[in-house]
């Protein structure tokens, strides 16, 4: 940010002196640093039945990296951009790579996501879920679902509101995701809310947070 960067002489000198004072650290904290920097950008994933402007490519390109290091992120830009889009497509990718897991001796389990988002756009994660990535099979969260086992899901990616997450938090907390979106995450803004606390205890491999 402006006002917020340092010179490079500054940040040189400053890592100096963390060098000196523990060297081996710092050798395998630049190690680490290449190596994320030397990660090749995936494809778009196969299946995905969009074409992606360069920026949401790119949006792409940063969950990917981030996943493939197992980081969670923030995906942040404005309305209309094209975040469920970029979403969709990390989704597909993670699902891919999985399907290609299922091919050996011992397969894992199937790909499970969840996504939780305001009431009023739950419908719009589901019809561009079935647009531009038809191959994850999509569901709502409902009352009748609440009721069954986890093993009664069968779709790639579960779609539910935040009134839902906290209502059925103990279902939600059954099962192991392979990934958690939160869309609009303004709603757990409040460390402290009981919404951001049952956010935080879901079992998942990733998270992501949309806003």
């Amino acid at each position: 940010r402006p006002g917020t960067r340092k010179s490079r002489s500054v940040i040189a000198a400053e890592a100096g002196t963390f060098a000196a004072r523990d060297a081996a650290l710092a050798d395998a904290l630049r190690e680490r640093a290449a190596a994320l920097a030397a990660l090749p950008a995936p494809p778009l994933p196969t299946g995905l039945l969009a074409t992606l402007r360069h920026y949401q490519e790119e949006g792409f390109h940063f969950l990917a990296h981030l996943a493939a290091n197992g980081f969670g992120g923030i995906l942040a830009d404005d309305m209309g951009l094209g975040k469920t889009v970029q979403a969709l497509a990390w989704l597909l990718h993670q699902a891919n790579a999985r399907s290609r897991e299922r091919e050996r001796v011992d397969p894992p389990p199937p790909f499970r996501a969840l996504v939780v988002c305001p009431k009023s756009v739950m419908h719009g994660w589901e019809t561009e879920t079935a647009r531009f990535t038809p191959s994850l099979g999509v569901a709502t969260f409902t009352p009748a679902l609440a009721d069954a086992p986890p093993s009664a899901l069968r779709a790639h990616l579960l779609i539910a509101n935040y009134a839902q997450l906290r209502i059925n938090a103990a279902w939600f907390q059954q099962h192991t995701w392979d990934a958690v979106i939160l869309d609009e995450a303004q709603c757990i803004k409040i460390p402290l809310s009981q919404t951001a606390a049952i956010a935080r205890s879901i079992p998942a491999a990733r998270r992501l947070a949309l806003t």
